[in-house]
């Protein structure tokens, strides 16, 4: 139902019932989108970060423990700094690339579940190889998830 200036109230037509569902489904959308960039953001961020941290503790046997930690720290602070501020703008842009070719080939709602996914696996592959070195793809292309599930 709808109030009309003069405060009566009448039933919606269709086509204002159309525009609703169509701003509900966009704002949906939107949701669903700053959702992608955050996780992927997140992960990826996560995974360079302890990259980085891993190759440094490499080197931790070299120094007298305190200047270790503290030029770790600045190293981190210099590099990280500046990534985490580019990351997202990194990632937006390579997301909307994405979504644009999904949006030709499959639509803008599956195109972008579809990069999500993606980008999913590629995140769980180098998070496989840092963890157990495994190679995940080799073991998608052989059949032999199973025995890693």
């Amino acid at each position: 139902m709808i109030k009309q200036k003069t405060g009566i109230l009448r039933p919606a037509t269709s086509r204002e019932n159309n525009i609703f569902t169509f701003k509900i489904i966009q704002a949906m959308y939107r949701y669903f989108f700053r959702f992608v960039i955050t996780t992927l953001t997140i992960l990826a961020a996560n995974l360079i970060t302890t990259s980085l941290s891993d190759f440094m503790i490499s080197y931790r046997d070299s120094y007298k423990p305190l200047a270790f930690t503290l030029t770790g720290m600045g190293i981190i602070l210099v590099v990280f700094y500046p990534l985490f501020i580019k990351l997202e703008i990194w990632i937006k842009s390579i997301s909307l690339r994405m979504v644009r070719s999904g949006n030709s080939l499959a639509g803008k709602y599956i195109g972008l579940t579809l990069t999500f996914v993606l980008s999913l696996v590629v995140l769980s592959y180098f998070y496989a190889r840092m963890w157990y070195h495994i190679d995940l793809f080799r073991i998608l292309v052989n059949g032999k998830i199973g025995e890693y599930i």
